[in-house]
């Protein structure tokens, strides 16, 4: 984009005509590429080797959505907390194998569950490649594997609790406090 203002949107030489724009900003990775000083790709995640560790440091390993991991296909692995974890189960059975003297390095498998998304108030999208659902059902299911995921009864029995009052009532249990009013008429 090289120019935004009442008629719409530039870019490269094309004009988007448009009464309504929203800039999003994104998410930028964690600066560890910079920090190793090794490279990375386009969004600033670090491009790992196969078994997740940094090129020409075997000794260090990078995870989640700070590493550019790719499957089989060529696409990289999406950086979200399912493939985060199956990251840190491989990483820990790779440092468990190389204290235990097994220095052999086994390439990282991705196993893609499926794809769970809220849409909105009482909406949600699920693509488990199998069954594709969106609307209320797939909401309700979204939210039961949200807390089923969550450690220990506590934890989801508090969610749970919090989420069927907002729910049942459409109001929220939590409340952020800030500090008063600037206006005090």
């Amino acid at each position: 984009v090289t120019q935004l203002d009442a008629e719409g949107v530039v870019f490269g030489d094309k004009q988007l005509p448009a009464r309504t724009i929203i800039w999003a900003a994104g998410v930028a990775a964690s600066p560890a590429a910079e920090w190793l000083g090794v490279s990375a790709d386009r969004a600033g995640r670090v491009l790992v080797e196969p078994d997740l560790t940094v090129p020409g440091s075997p000794e260090i390993f990078v995870i989640g959505d700070t590493a550019h991991v790719l499957r089989p296909d060529g696409k990289p692995v999406p950086g979200v907390a399912p493939s985060a974890k199956q990251e840190g189960k491989h990483v820990a059975a790779m440092i468990k194998a190389r204290l235990a003297g097994d220095t052999a390095t086994r390439p990282f498998q991705y196993r893609h569950a499926g794809d769970l998304a809220t849409i909105g108030k009482r909406a949600a999208a699920i693509d488990f490649g199998w069954i594709k659902l969106t609307g209320w059902l797939a909401w309700w299911l979204w939210g039961i594997a949200h807390i089923y995921f969550l450690i220990d009864f506590r934890n989801r029995l508090a969610v749970s609790l919090s989420w069927l009052w907002i729910y049942l009532t459409g109001q929220r249990s939590a409340r952020l406090i800030t500090q008063g009013d600037d206006d005090k008429s």
